[in-house]
């Protein structure tokens, strides 16, 4: 490559990668990327389109309860700081580079960067919105009664989060919703735990405020007391209406396998492969109904979580 000549305004940039040309188009891709995190901390949630991936983009990376508008301020900060650490490093790495952009014909030279950084930023973020928001399929009618089952649930002597003891004698007369996850899970679980959140949130208020969560451990050797607290309280869920139960692990998965839950632990990851499912118990302790991490499921959670709330309570 041929040496760099500082000329004048003759300079000329050296190649992509040792002149100038590199730090400009990153700067650029920074640049636009640090805009689409302000315009999703200042754009209104809505239910599609750019309003339903702010929604999206904020419960995943900011913790965000619909209910409330609380947003993880924490991780808000190091969203938007990343980008000017990254710029900052590749401005000390290029420093020598970037002396180049003191020649008003090497600026000239860099556009073609500029703007190929903003493309390509762009198109990132607009397949990323487009990806969450693909094309559905019409959602199915609840159906009903004709899917309800009459299931005797099992009784369960667990202990939950905060160390009390937890039945399903506890929840007799209240509709109840019980699901499976385990602390250390990095893959269904946040989606089933943003799930139930989710549905509360759409529930009317009283309504919301009258169905009970159980979530049972599907890792009962490992999650303590201290990681089922951090999950509840690390997903805005209040107590009691939301428990995390562990306890006995021979106790614990026999009643996972009277759920149903199917789970395989991996012998080369140690994750917890299992069934993403959500049970919903009526106010007599029987199971009526049964529904997985599904997009046609999720209205049905709903409906049915409404329906069995509005079911008189049993005879004392």
């Amino acid at each position: 490559m041929t040496p760099q000549t500082e000329t004048g305004n003759s300079a000329r940039p050296a190649g992509f990668f040792d002149g100038p040309g590199f730090p400009v188009f990153a700067f650029a891709a920074l640049l636009v990327y640090e805009l689409f995190l302000g315009a999703v901390l200042t754009s209104r949630p809505g239910a599609a389109g750019w309003g339903r991936f702010v929604q999206d983009f904020r419960i995943w990376c900011f913790n965000y309860d619909p209910r409330t508008g609380y947003l993880e301020w924490a991780s808000v900060i190091i969203m938007l700081l990343e980008p000017v650490s990254v710029g900052l490093i590749i401005a000390f790495v290029w420093r020598q580079a970037l002396r180049e952009l003191r020649h008003a014909a090497t600026w000239r030279l860099t556009w073609p960067h500029w703007s190929g950084g903003t493309l390509a930023s762009l198109l990132v973020v607009g397949g990323l919105v487009a990806y969450s928001n693909p094309v559905e399929e019409p959602l199915l009618p609840f159906p009903g009664e004709r899917i309800r089952t009459h299931f005797t649930a099992p009784d369960f002597p667990l202990v939950d989060q905060r160390g009390a003891p937890v039945s399903l004698a506890d929840y007799r007369g209240r509709p109840m919703l019980i699901t499976g996850v385990y602390a250390l899970c990095s893959t269904a679980c946040p989606q089933i735990l943003q799930q139930v959140r989710l549905t509360l949130a759409s529930l009317p208020p009283d309504v919301s405020r009258e169905v009970a969560v159980l979530a049972v451990s599907l890792n009962p050797e490992y999650d303590t007391q201290a990681l089922m607290s951090a999950i509840a309280e690390g997903y805005g869920f209040s107590y009691p209406q939301f428990r995390y139960a562990n306890g006995d692990p021979a106790v614990v998965n026999a009643l996972l396998e009277r759920l149903q839950f199917a789970r395989m632990r991996n012998r080369v990851t140690g994750q917890v492969e299992h069934s993403n499912l959500f049970l919903l118990v009526d106010r007599h302790g029987e199971i009526a109904y049964r529904f997985s991490l599904n997009p046609q499921h999720a209205p049905w959670l709903h409906a049915a979580l409404q329906q069995l709330a509005a079911e008189p309570p049993p005879a004392l």
